[in-house]
C-alpha cells in the first residue's frame, strides 16, 4: 500500500498517479506503453515512467515532447540512462526538466579553485586600479597646491616689485 506522503516533489504518490492518468487522458494515448512494469490498480511512478523501454513509447506513438512533458507534470526526474535513450531514439534538443528533488551537481574542485583564483585576482585588480586612481589624485591634488603656491609667489615678489619699481627707476636713472 502506497503512503499518503508527499516526497521531495511535493506530490504524494496518489497525486502524482492522478496527474499522469489526467495527462494521459489529455495527449489520447492507452496506459498500455506501460504494460510491462505496471498493473491496473497499481499507482503509476516515476519508476514504471522511467523503466518503462524506449520502444514501448516508440510504439504508442509518443513523441519526446510528450515523454518529456509527462515526466515534468508528475515531477519526474529523467535519469541519465532514460536521457540517453530519449537522444538516440527521437534526437533533437531536451525539453523541460524538473530537478527539484535532485541537488544540483557541485562544481569540480579544480572549477572551484579556478573560480576562487579568478575572484581574487579580480579583487586584486580592482583594489590596485583603486589605488592607482587615488594616486593620481593625490599628484593632481599637490601640482594644484604647487601651482597655486607659485602663483601666490610670483603675485607676491610682483606686488613687492610694483612697490619698489620707482626707488629702481630712480636708482637706475640718478644722473645727478
Amino acid at each position: 500500500m502506497a503512503s499518503n506522503k508527499k516526497d521531495a516533489s511535493g506530490f504524494t504518490p496518489q497525486e502524482r498517479h492522478q496527474i499522469i492518468v489526467d495527462y494521459l487522458k489529455v495527449i489520447n494515448k492507452p496506459t498500455k506503453v506501460f504494460h510491462l512494469r505496471w498493473k491496473p490498480g497499481e499507482l503509476l511512478t516515476g519508476r514504471v515512467l522511467e523503466s518503462t523501454p524506449m520502444f514501448w513509447y516508440m510504439k504508442y506513438q509518443w513523441s519526446r515532447s510528450e515523454i518529456e512533458e509527462m515526466f515534468y507534470k508528475a515531477r519526474c526526474v529523467i535519469g541519465p540512462l532514460f536521457d540517453t535513450a530519449l537522444q538516440q531514439t527521437y534526437g533533437g534538443s531536451p525539453g523541460p526538466r524538473w530537478r527539484g528533488a535532485v541537488p544540483q551537481k557541485e562544481k569540480s574542485a579544480w572549477r572551484q579553485r579556478q573560480a576562487e583564483k579568478l575572484a581574487g585576482w579580480q579583487a586584486e585588480q580592482a583594489e590596485k586600479l583603486k589605488r592607482q586612481e587615488e594616486e593620481e589624485r593625490q599628484k593632481k591634488l599637490i601640482q594644484q597646491q604647487r601651482k597655486a603656491e607659485e602663483e601666490r609667489l610670483r603675485k607676491e615678489a610682483e606686488k613687492t616689485l610694483a612697490y619698489k619699481g620707482k626707488d629702481i627707476w630712480n636708482a637706475v636713472s640718478d644722473f645727478g
